[in-house]
């Protein structure tokens, strides 16, 4: 027995169906976009700032939130564990660097 024919898909899979009466919302202004973006930059950049200079002052290591648990409170004050949370905010700040840089606005 032979295979009938094949039938062309009605769209292409890269398009999702379309719903009768939908419509596609439109972008936001531009302004906003660049507004988004500013804020967006601005507070990963601080974040990764803070989280790359924490770990390595007194209030990191003297913190009267762990008084109580001593374990974690020697375990935070591993060098190796405070190099993770440094580059935690290296990677932060690559990613906020990398927004700015890599920006398009949707028209």
């Amino acid at each position: 027995m032979e295979p009938g024919p094949l039938n062309p898909p009605t769209q292409s899979p890269a398009t999702p169906p379309r719903v009768r009466g939908a419509t596609v919302p439109a972008a936001p202004p531009v302004w906003a976009q660049r507004l988004m973006l500013g804020v967006e930059v601005a507070v990963a950049l601080w974040a990764g700032i803070l989280v790359i200079l924490l770990p390595w002052t007194n209030l990191w290591s003297a913190n009267p939130l762990l008084a109580h648990w001593p374990a974690i409170q020697h375990g935070l004050n591993l060098n190796f564990v405070r190099g993770m949370i440094s580059g935690v905010g290296l990677l932060d700040l690559w990613i906020g660097l990398s927004d700015a840089v890599h920006y398009r606005d949707i028209r």
